[in-house]
């Protein structure tokens, strides 16, 4: 026996050391190798890292079993594996689906992958005699259209993965199942009409995924009676209809996902038939009725998720069975009633979310045995008795986040003593509950705290320094409060807010729980921000009484995106040391006591993205440049002797009402008081502007010179050069054309100053960029567009007609462009989003593409926008793209990759390896117009800091929304539809392409252009 057992190991390890030696040693059919080329042929395979896979000089290859991702026996393809491989069609040849074609000729192919590509056209897998030996296919993650493969006569096929595709049409249940399928996964296409009743004759089948597709319709009977069902996802449809009852039939199922639908009715209580059942999803329907009882006979059951519904009645539900239950999320129904003690016996409890319902009373005393506990929401319910509830979690080891906002509104306190826990709690969320007292000594032992919110409560007293002492701390919100005295120094030395080292001052947006503030926050509204892959680390202290100065050694805190210090007591200057914040994108001082200067550092500030300092007592001039170019006056209202750019003479504005806080009938108050000052200070700024204007123009003699170097350099000169087909102007004529420069002919505001339309003596209508700044960055501003704008000329290009510098100021004048920015029309416009049909969405993305690639490959030299965003295309008259703004652009040599290291964007836009490396590369052109493509299909901001946690950056929220199978969810419903599904999800897949991390993985602008067009094309 020992010596048979001896020969069996050695026989396998010489099959484990000499096999991969015999597969590449076969010698591969002459046909099958045919098939392959024929195949890559039809292929862009640039980058693809397909070794092996060329044709030699005699037309025949070199043994197409040791090509990559072949595997042959017995010199025969049998499996391709040519995964995220970053193929795509062939422009010049044929599309992807035809090219796949050749593949069916391999008679003994019995497992292909080319799934994670970018493939497209129609997949041709139902013809007769195609892949007859195949048995698994996974064509997942390409960009395939039309009606989905069946491969008839695939005697073998048991495993067929088309996720992720453009699939539409219904879905020939009939013809599938004509072969022995055990896996069908079909998630997220475009495939419309009823789930089919053909499914029943599946019978071997195993896992049926049809989630995120247009299915309408109910569950048909036929689907209830499959014998061996395991795996059932239904998820994101536009199914309706009731549960049958049926369900009870499929015992072997396991997991169940019917969310995101329109069921109604009540939830079948038949699960004491699916003994083996481990999750149940039933989110976001329209379901009514109790929680099913027999869910206690479930014991295999760990994730349970009914949110969203219409739920009431009490959880009558017996948990004593139901040891594996590892997450009950029953939040925003209507349940009510007390919590039931015996949910306390799921040991293996880690999520628990309650929030959004009717319960009330005391949280059970039994929830001190959850010792796996980590999430527990019960936001939005009436319980009492938070001492009560504290000193029961307290004991929990392994709790992380506690969200209890809206909760004990009657009268309570905060509890001062008896709490010794929450060792490792990091998200503690106690908002809006009306508690009085002051802020807690036991919070200074939760050493791990990431999150704190105690916000719109009537806590009072001076803040503890020992607040800024917890090490991981990097956000805190103590907002709308009565906290008084100085801020303590501590809040300047916060670890996780000064180094870069260690704690970044942020965490993973997935490692936090959803909680919704109460209040619609000043922060974020409408604004663009950095783009954001984690929650932001913030000090927000507004709407309380605190005094004292700003301390210069705020300074420190590199890490912080948000400074929210409005509303409350603060005095002296706004000191100069808060421009090292470098990561500072929101800094709110308004309605304090500030006096002195707007410090000119802050423009240093790149990513600032909403600056308020209203209603204070500053003084001299609003500094220009940076980011200070995109704040609305507004920002700066209330302050007498803070004066517009260019207002050196000291003229008050009208002074404003009163701007202490705090009641609503004050805040309303103080917003008309704000609207009238702007309206006032901007009167009165155009009056000095134009008498500024008007004298710089008698000083001027308005004589033509003979070309571009004396209007850039004389100092007496008055010609506009204009580059063609253009008489001579004069800036007497720009003056007067725009009124001196009036601010009701403002039409924007571009990366270095104010644009305004013109009306030129000949009748033609312009804009006119008048650029501002420190006179070195004008400098290097107005040559590097004027030099790079004379080369590019292309029709989805915004042209510059001209230009001509004068003294001190230098104007661009380009095509004016009758509908605005994109930027408007997605976001500022009410109903714009409706009027932009997807068809004129999709001729914008086309035209921008083609401004790229001709920016990138045909432009001498080639140019790197480097600023691409959805203010900078520019609509004309028919919708057609123009993309605008090339004052960060920078000149490179034809066929160099790089250029200056002096890196710009703008935030949401900035990808995400220009924080690694200050270089800028055409696939940074390519990621910022992947953002654009996720506006188009969202009509989203790139970032919203006013949404939910998990959806605030329009890049994370698409791929966990995709991940989850819900992609269809993301598109804008004002275009949303049938007819159009393909192309969106399509188009959604280049946007993807897009933005992955990897600058390498991301398409060139020329593939852009073409995968479009294809797409477009039908």
């Amino acid at each position: 026996m020992r010596g048979y057992l001896l020969l069996l190991v050695l026989v396998l390890l010489h099959l484990h050391f000499h096999g991969g030696h015999s597969q590449s040693n076969q010698t591969c059919d002459p046909d099958d190798e045919a098939a392959l080329l024929a195949f890559s042929d039809g292929l862009d395979t640039k980058g693809a890292g397909l070794v092996g896979w060329v044709r030699d000089a005699a037309g025949a290859g070199a043994g197409c079993c040791s090509w990559t991702g072949v595997t042959c026996d017995l010199g025969r393809v049998v499996e391709l594996d040519l995964s995220n491989r970053s193929l795509s069609r062939n422009s010049l040849r044929c599309g992807g689906g035809e090219a796949v074609a050749h593949l069916g000729r391999l008679p003994g192919l019995r497992r292909l992958n080319l799934s994670a590509n970018g493939l497209a056209g129609a997949f041709p897998a139902t013809a007769a005699g195609l892949f007859p030996a195949i048995e698994v296919v996974n064509v997942s993650c390409n960009l395939f259209n039309g009606s989905h493969p069946v491969f008839a006569g695939a005697a073998r096929l048991t495993v067929l993965d088309i996720t992720n595709n453009a699939f539409s049409g219904g879905i020939n249940a009939t013809a599938l199942c004509a072969s022995p399928v055990k896996v069908l996964r079909f998630s997220a296409n475009a495939f419309s009409g009823d789930v089919p009743a053909g499914f029943g004759q599946c019978k071997l089948l195993t896992d049926l995924f049809l989630d995120g597709n247009g299915l309408t319709g109910s569950i048909p009977k036929e689907l209830y009676m499959l014998p061996v069902l395991k795996k059932l996802s239904l998820q994101e449809n536009k199914l309706s209809g009731s549960i049958g009852e049926e369900l009870g039939n499929l015992s072997e199922l396991t997991q169940i996902d019917l969310s995101y639908n329109m069921f109604s009715g009540i939830i079948p209580d038949v699960f004491g038939k699916l003994g083996n059942l481990d999750s149940l999803n039933l989110a976001s329907n329209k379901l009514n009725g109790t929680l099913p009882s027999t869910l206690s006979n479930c014991p295999m059951l760990r994730v349970v998720s009914l949110r969203n519904n219409s739920l009431s009645g009490e959880i009558d539900i017996d948990f004593r069975l139901l040891q594996k239950l590892n997450t009950f999320d029953v939040g925003t129904n209507k349940l009510h009633g007390a919590i039931p003690p015996r949910l306390a016996l799921c040991a293996e409890l880690r999520t628990l979310n309650l929030a959004r319902n009717k319960l009330q009373g005391e949280l059970p005393e039994s929830f001190k045995n959850l010792t796996s506990l980590s999430y527990l929401s019960l936001t939005g319910n009436g319980f009492t008795n938070l001492s009560s509830a504290l000193q029961v979690l307290q004991n929990l080891p392994n709790l992380t986040s506690l969200v209890l906002t809206n909760n004990f509104r009657g009268g309570e306190t905060m509890p001062m003593g008896g709490i010794e826990g929450f060792k490792t709690m990091q998200v503690f969320v106690l908002a809006n509950c009306a508690l009085s007292g002051t802020i807690p000594p036991w919070l200074q032992s939760l050493k791990n705290l990431n999150v704190l919110d105690i916000s719109w409560n009537n806590l009072h007293g001076n803040i503890p320094p020992w607040l800024g002492k917890l090490d991981k701390l990097f956000y805190i919100d103590l907002s709308n409060n009565s906290f008084s005295g100085e801020l303590p120094e501590s809040f300047t030395q916060m670890k996780s807010l000064i180094s870069s080292n260690g704690s970044s001052g942020q965490t993973s947006t997935g490692d936090l729980p959803l909680f919704v503030k109460k209040n619609s926050s000043s922060i974020g509204k409408g604004l663009q921000y950095n783009q954001l892959s984690s929650f932001p680390s913030s000090l927000i202290l507004s709407n309380n009484e605190l005094v004292g100065p700003i301390m210069p050694a705020f300074g420190r805190l590199v890490k912080l995106h948000v400074l929210d210090l409005g509303f409350n007591q603060f005095s002296g200057p706004i000191p100069d040391e808060l421009s090292n914040m470098s990561s500072l994108e929101i800094l709110d001082l308004a309605h304090n006591d500030l006096s002195g200067n707007i410090p000119l550092s802050l423009t240093k500030l790149n990513f600032l993205s909403k600056f308020d300092v209203s209603y204070n007592n500053l003084t001299g001039d609003i500094p220009t440049g940076g980011q200070f170019s995109t704040f609305a006056s507004e920002s700066f209202a209330g302050n007498a002797a803070l004066h517009p750019p260019g207002n050196s003479s000291g003229t008050k504005k009208p002074s404003e009402a009163p701007h202490r806080k705090k009641n609503k009938a004050t805040l309303v108050a103080l917003g008309l008081g704000t609207a009238v000052g702007v309206i006032l200070v901007l009167c009165v700024a155009s009056v000095i502007i134009s008498r500024i204007i008007h004298s710089r123009m008698q000083e001027h003699n308005p004589k033509a010179v003979a070309n571009a170097d004396d209007c850039s350099e004389s100092p007496n000169s008055s010609l506009v050069l204009l580059f063609q087909n253009n008489k001579d102007l004069g800036i007497e004529d720009i003056l007067k054309s725009t009124n001196n420069f009036d601010q009701s002919y403002i039409v924007g505001c571009g990366g270095f100053g104010l644009v305004y339309k013109s009306t030129l003596p000949d009748g033609r209508r312009v804009a006119i960029k008048r650029l501002s700044g420190d006179y070195s960055q004008i400098e290097r501003e107005f040559q590097a567009e004027v030099e790079t704008l004379s080369r590019a000329q292309h029709d989805n290009l915004v042209l510059l007609e001209g230009y001509c510098k004068i003294g001190n100021d230098r104007l661009l004048i380009y095509s004016y462009m009758e509908n605005g920015s994109l930027d408007y029309w997605l976001h500022e416009r009410a109903d714009g989003g409706a009027l932009l049909d997807w068809q004129k969405r999709l001729r914008i993305a086309q035209g921008s593409a083609r401004g790229l690639a001709y920016l990138h490959l045909s432009c001498e030299p080639h140019i790197l926008h480097r600023d691409i965003k959805s203010s900078n295309i520019l609509l004309d008259e028919n919708f057609e793209a123009h993309l605008a703004d090339f004052g960060l652009a920078r000149l490179i040599c034809a066929y160099e990759t790089h250029v200056t290291t002096d890196v710009v964007g703008t935030l949401g836009y900035i990808p995400p390896e220009y924080g690694q490396s200050p270089v800028a590369t055409y696939k940074g052109d390519v990621y910022s117009f992947g953002i654009v493509l996720l506006e188009l299909l969202t009509g989203r901001r790139p970032v919203d800091m006013c949404r939910p946690k998990g959806s605030r950056d329009v890049v994370s929220w698409v791929l966990q929304m995709k991940k989850e199978d819900r992609e269809t969810e993301v598109f804008d419903p004002s275009i949303h539809d049938k007819e159009n599904e393909s192309q969106l999800i399509r188009v959604l897949e280049v946007a993807l392409l897009c933005v992955t991390a990897a600058p390498k993985s991301r398409p060139t602008s020329q593939q852009l252009v073409e995968w479009l067009d294809h797409i477009a094309e039908g």
